[in-house]
């Protein structure tokens, strides 16, 4: 079977695998033969897509990880928050993970938008237990880590869905009210007898990152529970390959290629360094296109993680990327389903969300080096309008005569008016409004402080991949993959 991206399911086509929606209404079974009514559906709800089952990729099997039930019962546990059926999921997900003799989750986004939240919840738990399991934790632990994962976000039924599901830029009273759902969920579970001290605090510190800059307490490093290090990188992981009504999807290989950006900065190095050893980068199913101009399917897994074994469209013949010498100057240019032609044409990723289109946002990037400024107009400059300033001076007199633009990236060793400077004199004069992201070459724990007390909305560390610097910046400008 392959994945086929909403906007390439065609009437006849029929589904390799069961579609899982939330009470199971309108939930499709393995073999049904799709038709113009159920894919107009599986359009209407949001879904990205589907595994077909047809003769040229019969070779393709996913690794069960967990079992479709399992699944389907922790999608229902997570909604009913019924703690004691959340309990029982996490034993079950710990003991079937641990039978693994290679542990691989080989997951590709199957859920709406209305079932996000709880599948999302099962999906982290998964990665999570798969993690924790390769790490060789102790059973305890992981079963902890798994209760953690499953509730995790079990604040967000109190928020209002409007908020959670809005396709425009999220006000700061919006933002607000969506940092507060790791405590909405803590809240939650704290007179639960049945919820550890050690679940809880992961919940609640589920957004703190490496650097300080995360919420609701700020920690650094070794301040932040081990559990919470988990469930970070992977729900980050989660949120980043899945489908919301305001962003696409990161294929997986850019996710990870994200994860490993943040190192040290969000994330735990090996944390991430375990993800990639459980989540392929090319999960089987999926579409690939090569370096040569050829298209193929990814059939399975090899000792490589970037080089599978895939079978040609065009000729049909499978091809082991890690040991054929017919292909070792071939690479994977391409993956996904955001590199298929759709029908209706798949919306560019990271678009701006809302249909409003006034042209690029502005991004002003202050640096005193020509080398830095230049890497960071390349990385944005194809979806934003770039300014390039290289003094503190430079950027008040733009702010003076320009105005405020929509983001500021702003160095801070600089001579004569270092950045933390510049800003604070910007706050000074009235930009209340500032929307500053700090890139710099200095990491330690006065200057994160020092960021937070200027009302820095980023931290970001040099030197940067262009990858993780692109959805950063994104996110600073939308706040959405915090949701």
């Amino acid at each position: 079977m392959r994945f086929i991206a909403v906007g390439d399911l065609r009437p006849g086509m029929k589904l390799g695998r069961k579609i899982i929606n939330r009470k199971h209404t309108s939930m499709l079974e393995k073999g049904v033969e799709l038709n113009e009514r159920l894919i107009l559906r599986l359009k209407h709800n949001g879904y990205l897509g589907a595994y077909i089952a047809d003769a040229f990729s019969d070779e393709v099997e996913l690794e069960e990880t967990v079992s479709e039930q399992v699944i389907e019962d922790g999608i229902d546990a997570v909604a009913e928050a019924n703690i004691g059926s959340i309990i029982n999921i996490a034993a079950t997900l710990v003991e079937d993970i641990s039978k693994l003799d290679n542990i691989s989750v080989d997951m590709l986004d199957l859920r709406s938008f209305d079932d996000y939240t709880y599948h999302h919840s099962v999906n982290v738990a998964v990665y999570s237990v798969a993690v924790a399991t390769r790490m060789g934790l102790p059973e305890e632990q992981i079963q902890e880590i798994a209760v953690a994962a499953l509730c995790h976000d079990l604040g967000k039924s109190l928020i209002d869905p409007d908020i959670i599901n809005k396709k425009d830029r999220l006000t700061d009273e919006e933002f607000a009210e969506i940092k507060r759902h790791p405590k909405y969920s803590y809240d939650m579970l704290y007179n639960n007898p049945m919820i550890s001290p050690a679940v809880r605090q992961a919940v609640i510190c589920h957004h703190e990152n490496e650097n300080g800059s995360g919420y609701p307490f700020g920690k650094l490093g070794d301040e932040i529970p081990f559990y919470a290090k988990i469930i970070h990188a992977v729900d980050v992981y989660d949120a980043l390959t899945s489908r919301r009504p305001y962003k696409e999807p990161y294929a997986p290989v850019d996710a990870l290629e994200y994860m490993i950006g943040g190192v040290n900065i969000l994330f735990d190095a090996k944390v991430v360094e375990t993800m990639q050893s459980v989540i392929p980068a090319y999960p089987p199913g999926m579409d690939v296109g090569l370096s040569n101009g050829e298209k193929g399917v990814v059939i399975a897994h090899t000792s490589q993680a970037l080089r599978p074994r895939i079978k040609i469209y065009e000729t049909g013949k499978e091809v082991d990327l890690s040991t054929d010498l017919r292909y070792r100057m071939v690479f994977i240019i391409a993956s996904g389903i955001l590199m298929q032609e759709s029908a209706e044409g798949v919306e560019k990723l990271n678009e701006d969300r809302g249909t409003k289109k006034e042209g690029p946002k502005e991004i002003v990037v202050v640096d005193d080096s020509a080398i830095s400024l230049g890497q960071t107009k390349a990385a944005l400059e194809d979806d934003y309008h770039i300014i390039t300033l290289e003094s503190g001076l430079a950027c008040l007199n733009y702010v003076k005569t320009k105005g405020v633009p929509d983001l500021l990236i702003m160095d801070i060793d600089m001579p004569v008016m270092d950045g933390m400077t510049t800003v604070e004199k910007l706050r000074q004069k009235q930009y209340k409004d500032l929307n500053v992201v700090f890139l710099t070459a200095i990491a330690n724990k006065d200057t994160v402080i020092r960021c937070n007390q200027a009302g820095a909305t980023d931290y970001i560390l040099k030197p940067v991949n262009p990858i993780y610097l692109r959805e950063r910046v994104k996110i600073a400008l939308d706040k959405n993959l915090d949701r």
